[in-house]
């Protein structure tokens, strides 16, 4: 099963690189705006199929050092996939690959690979004040997070929660999204909220809500720069109803991103969110989190 991961994750980096002469027509010319985007925040047009592939590193430390501290490191590719059938629905598939290794006071490690929980999501285009390089649009997102990710067993039975790769539920998600785009600026300001369920071994997380405020200049039709602070707000969690420590509360991150055009329909992002605003319940020790991602329109 390792080889089959480790093959799949090459075959997806190549097909996202593959080069783009074959394509029928940009995306520029289609949408009529020029704006490097991101993943999830992308022009709409009808007949839109856009794929991508996203790297994260991060981790952080829970507890007191030398005592019972738990620190947790996590490397994950998102594959992901988005298609308009119309001109004002996006509907869009992420699937996690998954690594993680836990390591506890007395330095004793666990590691878990496979993949994680597969995230569904819709979204509507409720208003766009001009149907070709539209410069302000208004949208809303449905979806949920399914139970995709198999719990992981060790030689005496479950590993532990931190350890596990997806919740176990199923969790539905609810957001709005406003963006801006004017001259070589652009501007989006977007929250989500998450309202998980009962999962694996009786935990819960809690409902949180999560929002993005960011400004991307773009002097070239090849580079952007992107400022954005997003943050998380999120009630503690539970293991049957019994709260859990060092759960819960509020961070916020920085969020520096480069975008290049290496090619036609091909946009690179890379970027870190760092932790500054850290209000979370108990002794939570976040790291920065590491992005690289490639979307390529087909």
């Amino acid at each position: 099963m390792k080889k089959t991961l480790t093959v799949s994750l090459l075959l997806s980096s190549a097909l996202l690189l593959v080069p783009t002469s074959s394509a029928w027509a940009c995306a520029t010319c289609a949408c009529g705006d020029p704006t490097l985007m991101s993943m999830g925040t992308e022009q709409p047009f009808e007949g839109r199929l856009r794929l991508s592939s996203t790297l994260r590193g991060w981790g952080h430390t829970v507890g007191e050092d030398g005592v019972n501290a738990l620190r947790l490191r996590e490397a994950r590719m998102d594959l992901a996939v988005a298609y308009a059938p119309l001109p004002w629905l996006f509907l869009s598939a992420t699937l996690p690959l998954q690594a993680r290794e836990v390591r506890d006071v007395s330095l004793a490690r666990e590691r878990g690979w496979g993949i994680g929980d597969v995230e569904l999501t819709a979204k509507v285009f409720l208003f766009q004040d001009k149907a070709f390089s539209a410069d302000h649009l208004f949208s809303v997102l449905g979806g949920v997070k399914l139970p995709t990710a198999p719990e992981l067993r060790g030689p005496n039975g479950t590993m532990q929660l931190d350890l596990q790769l997806g919740s176990g539920s199923v969790d539905p998600l609810a957001g709005i999204a406003y963006q801006h785009f004017r001259g070589d600026w652009s501007f989006l300001v977007s929250a989500t909220g998450f309202l998980p369920t009962r999962g694996i071994q009786g935990y819960r997380a809690g409902a949180s809500l999560r929002t993005t405020l960011a400004a991307q200049f773009q002097p070239s039709a090849r580079w952007a720069l992107r400022l954005g602070f997003d943050s998380r707000l999120e009630a503690p969690a539970d293991t049957y109803g019994e709260r859990e420590e060092n759960t819960g509360g509020f961070i916020g991150y920085a969020s520096p991103d480069v975008l290049f055009s290496p090619g036609m329909d091909v946009v690179v992002a890379a970027g870190v969110r760092v932790p500054f605003l850290n209000q979370l319940r108990g002794r939570v020790a976040p790291t920065p989190i590491a992005m690289l991602s490639v979307a390529y329109d087909l």
